[in-house]
C-alpha cells in the first residue's frame, strides 16, 4: 500500500510540473533532485583557501555561480583585490570576466600582477546605477546568445561609489535625493536575481562600510544602499584590516609590503554564519608577491589540530612516507615543493574548516560543526 501511495504521489508531482511548464511555455517548475536554477554547480576561488571554505563549506570552493556575493569593508581592506582574484580565476576556468568600475579606480598593471588577462577582460564604466543594471542585463543576453555553458562572473566595484541618474541630473543638496539608491537597487535586484540562477551568472558586488551615527549598542557599521542587496545576496562578507604594528607586514628595510585582514561571513546560505578567517594581502612587487598570500594562512588554521604535534617552534605532521618536522618559516616552501606534504595539509585543513555531515544523513539532517 505504501509503495502504491508513493508511486501515485510521484506521478501526480510529475503531472503537476509538466502542466505548469506547458502553461507557462517555459521551464518554471523543477525537480530539485536534478538540474535546477537554485543548484550551485560551479564555484569560483577567491584567492584565499580559508575564505573559500567559510563561504562554500567545501574543498575547492569559493563564490557560488548563479548567486549574488557581496564584499564590504573599510578603505584598503582588500575588497577590490579579492574581486580581481575572482576575475582572474574565472578566466583560468575558461570563463567570461566582466569588471564594472564606477569608482574609476582600476589599474591595468595591478590587475595583471594579480593574474587578470586584461586582453580578455571586459571593462565597463557606466555613468549611473540604472546603467549598471542595464549593462548587466545586456551582458547576460549577449554572452548566453553565443555561449550557453561558459562560466560568467560580473564584478561591480562599487555600490557606494555609484550615483543614481537623478543625483547626476540634480544639485549637490544631500537631502534632495534621499532614498533613491535604495529604491533603484531594490528594483534592479528584483529583476536580476531569478535570471542569475537560470543563466548561471556569478554576480559580485563590493561596497563600503559606513558608520551609522546614533547607534548606541552593537556594531555601528552598515552597508550603504538599503537592504535590497543584503536580502538578495547568498553570501555577504565583511573585510576588516588589522590596525597597528601586528597588522603590518614589513620587509628587511622596515617598509610595509603587506597587511593582515580578517573576513567575516555576515550571511551564508551554504553553512553557519558568522565565521571568520584571516589572511595576508601582499604588495611586494619587487619579489613578485602580490595579492593574497594564501598558503601562509593555512598553518594558523590547522596548528591546533590533533593531527599536528608541536614542540616549541617545531611542528610535526605524519605523512604516508613518514614524519615531517618543520618550523613556521619553512611551511610555505614545503607546500610549494612537497606535493605529499601539501595534500596531507589540505586534508587536515578540510577537517578543521568544513562542516561535517554525519554519515548517512540527508541534506536536511542535523549538521555537526568541527572546531
Amino acid at each position: 500500500m505504501a509503495k502504491n501511495k508513493a508511486s501515485e504521489q510521484e506521478d501526480l508531482t510529475k503531472h503537476l510540473r509538466n502542466y505548469l511548464n506547458k502553461a507557462a511555455k517555459e521551464i518554471v517548475a523543477y525537480d530539485l533532485e536534478g538540474d535546477n536554477p537554485t543548484q550551485v554547480r560551479t564555484w569560483i576561488p577567491t584567492g584565499s583557501t580559508l575564505l573559500d571554505y567559510i563561504i562554500s563549506n567545501r574543498r575547492d570552493g569559493g563564490i557560488p555561480v548563479g548567486k549574488v556575493t557581496t564584499f564590504a569593508g573599510d578603505p584598503a581592506s582588500g575588497k577590490s583585490l579579492l574581486a580581481a582574484h575572482i576575475l582572474a580565476n574565472t578566466q583560468k576556468m575558461g570563463g567570461v570576466a566582466v569588471y564594472i568600475d564606477t569608482e574609476n579606480a582600476a589599474d591595468p598593471n595591478f590587475l595583471k600582477q594579480l593574474g587578470v588577462d586584461t586582453r580578455t577582460l571586459t571593462y565597463l564604466q557606466p555613468g549611473c546605477l540604472e546603467e549598471v543594471f542595464e549593462n548587466i542585463e545586456n551582458i547576460i543576453k549577449a554572452v548566453r546568445a553565443k555561449e550557453s555553458e561558459k562560466v560568467v562572473c560580473i564584478v561591480w566595484d562599487s555600490i557606494a561609489g555609484t550615483p543614481t541618474k537623478a543625483e547626476i541630473d540634480g544639485d549637490y543638496d544631500p537631502n534632495s535625493r534621499i532614498g533613491l539608491t535604495a529604491k533603484a537597487l531594490a528594483k534592479g535586484m528584483r529583476k536580476l536575481t531569478e535570471t542569475l540562477g537560470k543563466e548561471q551568472i556569478a554576480l559580485v558586488f563590493t561596497n563600503q562600510l559606513k558608520v551609522n551615527i546614533g547607534t548606541m549598542f552593537g556594531d555601528p557599521r552598515v552597508e550603504p544602499g538599503g537592504k535590497a542587496v543584503p536580502f538578495h545576496a547568498s553570501t555577504r562578507i565583511w573585510l576588516t584590516r588589522h590596525e597597528g604594528a601586528s597588522g603590518k607586514i614589513l620587509d628587511e628595510n622596515k617598509q610595509v609590503i603587506g597587511y593582515r585582514t580578517t573576513a567575516t561571513t555576515k550571511k551564508s546560505r551554504f553553512g553557519p554564519s558568522p565565521r571568520k578567517c584571516s589572511f595576508d594581502i601582499m604588495f611586494d612587487v619587487r619579489n613578485d608577491n602580490v595579492g593574497v598570500d594564501d598558503e601562509v594562512s593555512w598553518l594558523e588554521a590547522i596548528k591546533s589540530s590533533p593531527e599536528i604535534a608541536r614542540a616549541g617552534s617545531w611542528y610535526t605532521i605524519t605523512l604516508p612516507s613518514g614524519e615531517k618536522k618543520f618550523q613556521a618559516t619553512h611551511f610555505k616552501k614545503l607546500i610549494t615543493e612537497n606535493s605529499e606534504f601539501k595534500e596531507v595539509v589540505l586534508d587536515i585543513l578540510e577537517n578543521e574548516c568544513s562542516i561535517i555531515r554525519r554519515e548517512g544523513n540527508t541534506a536536511n539532517d542535523e549538521k555537526e560543526t568541527k572546531k
